[in-house]
């Protein structure tokens, strides 16, 4: 069975459940091994789905997903729709709220998987933050969009991820960054040019009044209990998405 790790009730605002998956236990195989949650990286489709069907059962309710497109559009679970492999989807989208009695998932491999919740446990929302969503202010709009529903306090959780000695980034580029957001400046193991995207996500989330920033000390790309996109591609080979979910009771 896929296995989820729960954050403990200490590190989570009240009433909402913080989990992440691995790559272990589940019923994927070779490049894929083994908890594969993503249909769309060339996987077998019934390992899949039985690892997001055992994961279901974990989480004890029906999960909210999405197609993540390195965006800004922020979806409510209430818009959820049966799609034709038979989960809930909102679509297209890189973040989703959830309120109680839903739960949505972040799938990455190597992107940041970012959870904003209500201190009050009222709603909760799971964001997608690649490079391109963080340089468009996702979580900023996600924190906006919590507060425009009546949401004063917020708590923030960010997930493993690939780290800044990891991840390297054309000169041109990582410098165009570093001066338009100063706390993803890296140097990575080699040397070179790179860039931190939890850490320039915690300096958005702080100038948002966020209370309360936890973060994983992850790599994905170092840690083989992760899948990693960056890795996989060095090696010459595919690789599959575990997820960040949070639910609310």
């Amino acid at each position: 069975m896929t296995h989820i790790e729960w954050l403990s009730s200490a590190c989570s605002p009240a009433g909402v459940r913080i989990g992440v998956t691995n790559r272990h236990a589940g019923f994927s195989v070779g490049d894929y091994a083994s908890a594969n949650l993503g249909f769309h990286v060339g996987d077998d489709p019934e390992a899949v789905r039985a690892n997001r069907d055992s994961l279901t059962a974990l989480v004890g309710c029906d999960i909210t997903w999405m197609s993540q497109v390195h965006g800004t559009h922020i979806a409510s679970a209430d818009e959820a729709e049966w799609g034709p492999l038979g989960y809930l989807s909102v679509g297209q989208a890189d973040a989703i709220i959830v309120a109680p009695g839903q739960a949505g998932a972040v799938m990455v491999a190597d992107c940041v998987p970012l959870v904003i919740a209500d201190t009050q446990g009222r709603y909760a929302a799971v964001v997608h933050a690649g490079r391109r969503g963080f340089e468009q202010g996702i979580a900023q709009r996600v924190v906006q969009a919590l507060r425009d529903r009546g949401v004063a306090e917020l708590e923030a959780y960010i997930g493993p991820a690939i780290c800044g000695k990891c991840y390297e980034l054309p000169d041109q580029m990582a410098h165009e960054l570093w001066r338009q957001f100063p706390h993803t400046r890296a140097i990575t193991a080699q040397g070179s040019a790179g860039i931190d995207i939890r850490s320039g996500l915690v300096a958005q989330l702080r100038q948002c009044q966020v209370s309360r920033i936890r973060t994983s000390s992850v790599c994905t790309y170092e840690s083989t209990d992760y899948f990693s996109h960056r890795r996989a591609t060095h090696q010459g080979q595919a690789t599959g998405r575990f997820a960040v979910i949070a639910a609310l009771s």
